[in-house]
């Protein structure tokens, strides 16, 4: 059994579909085609991308090349993914986890443009412009989002049980994109005295945007304060300006890092619950042995056990 996932920005009311050489996919015939579910579905912001997976048995796999790729069937017809010099995906499968599924890696619906401020400015313009926050909850304890931009958005996160708000933006990420009415502009902590009145928590953690550097170094910390906190009994709400990159990365670490989870079983976990994310795995790869020297490997107890069986859940 494999699972197949993608991302993509399809409009609602369209349907993606993996297709593909074996006769498990169709044999390139569009009415064979595999239909996949879609995660959010009705419950998408406008400018979101769904997460959407299909598991097929496919015996003729390991005996035989199998190439496949994703369709977007929706009111204007069928829209292939465009992979440019290469024309179709190629199957290939790595060990199975667990008696589940192979899972594959998640990829994106292939079309011209595609880089990491490309993905990130499809949505998040969309969010900025409507004045929206974008929460999404990717364990009972741990939600990864956008940034607030009202009071309202703050007692939303209280609402969710949310009692430590951990922030990745930069003091001129603060400026552009914060709280309005506080001061904010002028005085980015100004946010703090908001969550104190609401008896939460505020960590600042400055991250440069879009850099593998920054999300390599800030990584470690990050992972490890998360598992510290979640242990104590906090929820725990990740954020930088549009939740795509520096606050998806510190939750992926601390899935990683301090649960154990491999790097696919994180990826799987987190692009179903916040379809949107950008994965920076050069950074994780990096981070990697700078946690282990600074933290190691801790006894894992029996909150940590829970939380890894929550998330395994999910796959």
């Amino acid at each position: 059994m494999v699972r197949f996932s993608v991302v993509s920005f399809a409009p609602p009311g369209s349907s993606l579909a993996v297709i593909g050489s074996s006769a498990s996919l169709g044999k390139w015939s569009l009415e064979k085609a595999v239909t996949m579910k879609p995660r959010l579905a009705n419950a998408r912001l406008q400018s979101e991308p769904d997460f959407h997976w299909a598991d097929v048995d496919i015996p003729e796999a390991g005996s035989e090349r199998i190439e496949y790729k994703f369709v977007e069937r929706g009111s204007d017809g069928v829209k292939w993914e465009e992979l440019g010099g290469h024309q179709n995906r190629v199957l290939e499968l790595e060990t199975q986890e667990d008696g589940q599924a192979i899972l594959l890696p998640v990829v994106r619906f292939a079309e011209p443009g595609g880089g990491e401020s490309d993905h990130t400015a499809r949505f998040y313009q969309g969010v900025k412009e409507r004045g929206e926050i974008s929460i999404r909850k990717v364990l009972d304890q741990l939600f990864v989002g956008s940034c607030p931009r009202h009071r309202s958005h703050i007692d939303q996160l209280k609402s969710l049980g949310i009692s430590v708000v951990v922030n990745f933006q930069t003091e001129e990420d603060c400026k552009r994109n914060c709280v309005s009415g506080i001061g904010m502009e002028e005085d980015p902590m100004a946010v703090s005295r908001i969550y104190d009145s609401k008896g939460m928590q505020y960590i600042w953690m400055p991250t440069f945007d879009m850099s593998t550097d920054g999300r390599a170094q800030m990584l470690p910390q990050a992972s490890f304060l998360f598992g510290q906190l979640i242990r104590r009994g906090h929820t725990v709400y990740s954020h930088c300006n549009a939740g795509v990159g520096r606050s998806v990365a510190a939750a992926c670490g601390y899935l990683t890092f301090f649960l154990g989870l491999s790097l696919r079983q994180m990826q799987h976990v987190m692009a179903s619950s916040r379809p949107v994310a950008y994965f920076d795995f050069e950074a994780m790869e990096r981070a990697r042995p700078h946690y282990q020297a600074l933290f190691g490997v801790e006894e894992f107890l029996e909150k940590d056990g829970k939380c890894k069986e929550e998330a395994l859940a999910l796959l």
